[in-house]
């Protein structure tokens, strides 16, 4: 199992019908901070969000109809109308489901609109050094899927677990307001003892 974030049971109920999206930058090649893997294994064993199913993009082969792969100056925003590869390569008319080599951010889409409809959200993972170039387009994947982002950020380079409450309690808060707030959330997984600019609550995408 790929840096123990498969599930190891292959057809897990989840207790919770909402299903969840991360957006992180690429950590499983070489090039990457171990962050966004160790931020999905919080994922994947805290008690509140192991109730929700999350997609995690880092775990699948990525194909792209952008050449750079990710340039948000592409017209690529993972949908049938914008993407460059036929439908056909995308999705499996049979399962429903992305194909293997299907565009990643048609992939992403889809997985985005699943979460807008079962009423869940995104959380997108800010490193300490800003976002990933294609975590800016996930951005505006998830506007004009109008799905609730949570972001966010730190002023540490590895993670820590221990700091991690705040989005956990910003995720139940939102739920317990009838989700009814739908900008973007900024909320700061850091060490608050240290050195940090801090952002406004919400925001508008």
């Amino acid at each position: 199992k790929v840096a123990g974030l498969f599930d190891k049971v292959k057809h897990k109920n989840f207790t919770r019908k909402e299903k969840a999206t991360l957006s992180v930058k690429f950590s499983l090649k070489e090039t990457s901070t171990p962050y966004a893997t160790e931020f999905a294994k919080f994922m994947k064993t805290d008690l509140f969000f192991s109730q929700f199913q999350t997609h995690n993009p880092n775990m699948w082969c990525k194909d792209s109809c952008d050449p750079d792969f990710t340039d948000i100056k592409h017209l690529c925003r993972g949908s049938s109308s914008t993407c460059g590869f036929p439908n056909s390569q995308n999705l499996d008319l049979v399962t429903k489901r992305p194909c293997e080599n299907a565009c990643w951010r048609f992939a992403f889409r889809l997985h985005l609109q699943e979460s807008k409809d079962t009423d869940g959200f995104i959380i997108q993972v800010e490193e300490e050094n800003g976002l990933g170039d294609g975590e800016k387009i996930e951005t505006e994947m998830a506007r004009e899927v109008d799905l609730k982002v949570f972001r966010t950020y730190t002023n540490r380079e590895y993670f820590s677990q221990s700091e991690h409450g705040p989005i956990r309690e910003a995720v139940r808060e939102w739920y317990k307001g009838g989700r009814a707030n739908q900008d973007l959330e900024n909320v700061f997984v850091g060490n608050a003892w240290e050195n940090y600019t801090k952002r406004p609550q919400y925001e508008k995408l």
